[in-house]
């Protein structure tokens, strides 16, 4: 990602209907916002994702005063990959071709703290749309080797998806059902993921949630992953 710029986001744009477009601020960023805003209006930009480093305290500010509303502090887990043994639950990797309705619930609690679920100004069910979307091209392996299934009895019961970013092993949607929380199934379906990873060659593997996602953040460090770093994320609307 450029720095400092405005990235149109063709996908999301076309995707939600309106234009939308990203900027990634780093320390220097500062002195681009006057000037970033301007652009925007200009370009009938919609909405905009502000990434935003948490120490820069005066671009928080002066988004925050323009208008941009805090919705998710990003938090990237990272971890060197290990094969693990010891399984208590049932991960199977899955054979659907077919979305079903036991995978887009699954995929729908996966985003119970996404922005674009928590943005009230998301009016036309975006965040369900967007979530239906990612468990199907995930299921269909264009944006996920790996989709796998915690299976109670015949039921679907959690999911998690891995993806392969070249340097490393990607973590996407997790998810499990609230009747089974607590049972170690959300342990066993990351550190199935993980052993796969690391049987596939890859070195490192992440995972991104929100910070206030608390039980989320429990279960990574649980599975030995550490906190590698964390972005304030803005949505401006125009």
């Amino acid at each position: 990602m450029k720095k400092n710029t405005i990235e149109p986001l063709a996908w999301d744009s076309n995707f939600f209907g309106y234009p939308i477009a990203r900027i990634d601020l780093d320390q220097n960023g500062g002195e681009e916002l006057d000037r970033l805003f301007k652009q925007l209006v200009f370009a009938e930009i919609r909405l905009a994702y502000f990434f935003v480093p948490p120490v820069e305290k005066k671009m928080n500010e002066y988004i925050i005063k323009k208008g941009g509303v805090l919705v998710d502090e990003k938090t990237v887990f990272l971890k060197q990959t290990e094969k693990h043994t010891g399984f208590s639950n049932q991960i199977n990797e899955s054979r659907n071709v077919e979305i079903n309705e036991r995978l887009i619930k699954l995929s729908l609690q996966a985003g119970t703290y996404s922005r674009f679920r928590t943005d009230k100004n998301f009016v036309k069910n975006e965040y369900e749309r967007l979530y239906i979307e990612w468990i199907t091209r995930s299921v269909n392996k264009e944006i996920s080797f790996k989709t796998l299934e915690a299976i109670k009895g015949s039921e679907i019961v959690g999911i998690t998806t891995l993806d392969d970013k070249k340097n490393y092993a990607h973590i996407g949607l997790v998810a499990v059902d609230e009747k089974y929380r607590g049972q170690g199934i959300g342990h066993d379906l990351i550190r199935s993921a993980d052993t796969i990873a690391f049987t596939m060659g890859f070195k490192e593997i992440d995972v991104v949630t929100q910070l206030q996602n608390k039980g989320a953040c429990r279960l990574y460090e649980k599975c030995n992953f550490r906190i590698d770093r964390i972005t304030n994320v803005y949505h401006y609307w125009h």
